[in-house]
């Protein structure tokens, strides 16, 4: 067959400007674990790559690589969906590098910054799917979702006046969020109205708070809920409520990081230097410039007159990045005990780059190093991604054997290899397959009874406005035994609906007294007020408060320790 020169199309420009990319100069930002700092995407040479005459062939790659996009475009048998084909040719090109080299979409690279600035364009509510409907869960204080009067338990049922059947919770987040100053229309069905209620809202601003959760675990231990990632203001927050807890009587405080994802490495270094001493290095940051030098930077603590209140921080696999930073630091200077489980081991830095038309990609440009030299990452070589996301290898199966052992300040043993290992390990909470299933009805339970709509507890109707700073009392909404058998009753012809077992409802007592408390002070007090239920059950939770004399005696051991000062690294070698 003849050849026929061919003007690559406008799918294989779009592909190649993704290609090429990769290839940007530009000393990398030091950022946490997804990154900062946005460059414009061009298309570029690759003169700055491999040098003349090495194996790596790119013009024949790229050149070959835009025929087989035309040819596609030009000759398969149905349709193409060219953003697609983009999208899945930059992700798998990225994902042979590592992990964590990602390529976003639009609606993927906004989400992603608005997690790094700790807020996003929206109407400012949780919400929640169960069975094939979308309810509001909890609306956020003082928000337009709040303000408009949306309510625990509301039923979604139209946005903009488009039917949200079939929808799943994702599609209606992604229509309720939007610019700033838009209008969105939501129709919700109330329990107890006799017609749909329908409200007109303009997205604002909403606020992502990385602290959560700050009250007393006992008259002297207070605990800190720190889960949802390292934005500008983390620092700021975590002192506030370090000197909140503190005024309360905290003599001692439970620092919980656990399934916290991680985000910029400034908040992992403005929240070390709380509790640190001057010259204490915080974490070293190892990595390559375009032009092939290696690089080293260590960040050092720079507080006068650090937090002396001892620590015990609560870890698991969920936590991640500048959280694994945090947590090692203050391991390894024995400023802190770790209760929990090994963290997720992401070391890996990335450095964000804006493409055309609102696309993005961050790429893999340095390693994280914990003070005493342990490499966080773990091993992503031979496993497959979705076995290195559920930390599933041959290596992890083998525990702490084989790991390279590490001494702390103080000469405990501390290891490295598999992310952060605690030093005192407690498994996470587990439920049963019917105990997760049973938690829709006690939710659908939850939305009637805070709408005064059980027979017979009238009294567990929610006022209509929420008290966000309500200081919880063992004696708001107990779950008698006769509500609990009020629920049964609603569950039972419902089980099957809802693939339950029959048998769910027996032997689950305890756990149901548990999930009704929380939606109903959901209901009355918002989502972060009601999770205190759940964690002062919490396994991992009580054993940090018993740990609590030992992470006193790290902290006294630290502040007899008179560090050396550091002076900051940062050195080029070729």
């Amino acid at each position: 067959m003849k050849f026929v020169p061919r003007t690559p199309s406008r799918l294989a420009a779009g592909v190649m400007s993704l290609v090429c990319v990769t290839c940007l100069t530009g000393f990398p930002v030091l950022v946490g674990g997804s990154g900062r700092g946005l460059v414009q995407a061009q298309e570029v040479e690759f003169g700055l790559g491999p040098e003349p005459g090495d194996a790596w062939k790119g013009k024949d790659v790229t050149t070959a690589y835009v025929e087989a996009l035309t040819l596609a475009e030009e000759h398969y048998a149905g349709p193409i969906d060219h953003e697609r084909l983009c999208d899945a040719a930059a992700t798998g090109m990225l994902r042979t590098l590592d992990p964590h080299s990602n390529f976003f979409t639009r609606e993927e690279f906004n989400e992603f910054r608005s997690q790094q600035q700790a807020n996003y364009s929206g109407i400012g509510s949780l919400i929640t799917q169960h069975g094939n409907k979308v309810y509001i869960w909890s609306p956020i204080a003082d928000t337009p979702a709040y303000r408009a009067g949306l309510r625990y338990g509301d039923e979604i049922i139209a946005v903009d006046g488009e039917s949200t059947e079939g929808w799943d919770v994702s599609k209606v987040r992604s229509r309720l969020r939007g610019l700033r100053s838009t209008a969105v229309t939501v129709t919700v069905n109330r329990p107890g109205e006799s017609s749909p209620i329908t409200v007109r809202i303009v997205r604002d601003s909403v606020g992502q708070p990385s602290v959560s959760n700050v009250f007393m675990l006992t008259p002297e231990v207070g605990y800190l809920a720190f889960r949802r990632g390292f934005a500008q203001a983390s620092g700021e927050e975590v002192a506030a409520a370090v000197r909140q807890l503190k005024v309360q009587g905290a003599k001692a405080i439970v620092f919980d990081q656990r399934d916290n994802p991680g985000g910029l490495v400034d908040a992992a270094r403005a929240i070390a230097e709380l509790f640190l001493q001057r010259g204490q290095k915080i974490v070293s940051i190892r990595g390559r410039t375009p032009r092939g030098m290696t690089y080293e930077n260590a960040l050092t603590a720079n507080n006068p007159n650090p937090e002396d209140v001892p620590l015990v921080v609560l870890i698991n696999g969920g936590s991640a990045s500048a959280a694994e930073i945090l947590a090692g630091a203050l391991q390894d200077h024995d400023r802190a005990l770790l209760v929990g489980e090994t963290t997720f081991g992401k070391g890996l830095v990335q450095t964000p780059y804006r493409l055309p038309d609102g696309y993005g990609l961050t790429l893999t440009s340095a390693k994280y190093y914990t003070p005493t030299g342990r490499l966080i990452q773990r091993r992503y070589d031979n496993v497959s991604l979705y076995d290195y996301q559920r930390r599933r290898s041959r290596t992890e199966a083998t525990g702490k054997d084989g790991l390279t052992k590490y001494l702390t300040d103080g000469k405990r043993t501390v290891y490295g290899g598999l992310g952060i290992t605690p030093d005192v390990e407690v498994k996470g909470e587990t439920y049963t397959l019917a105990q997760g299933q049973l938690t829709s009805l006690t939710f659908l339970f939850g939305r009637l009874l805070a709408n005064g709509q059980v027979e017979g507890f009238a009294q567990y109707r929610v006022p209509r406005d929420v008290d966000y700073n309500h200081t919880l009392q063992d004696s708001d909404y107990p779950i008698t035994d006769q509500l609990l058998a009020a629920f049964k009753t609603f569950a039972q012809p419902r089980l099957q609906e809802f693939g339950i077992a029959p048998t769910a409802l027996a032997g689950n007592d305890a756990f149901l007294r548990q999930q009704l408390r929380r939606e109903i002070l959901t209901a009355a007090y918002g989502f972060d007020t009601a999770q205190e239920v759940t964690i002062r059950e919490e396994a991992v939770v009580k054993r940090a408060i018993a740990e609590v004399p030992q992470s006193r005696s790290l902290a006294e051991n630290a502040r007899r320790l008179t560090p050396s000062p550091l002076r900051p690294t940062n050195s080029f070698k070729n």
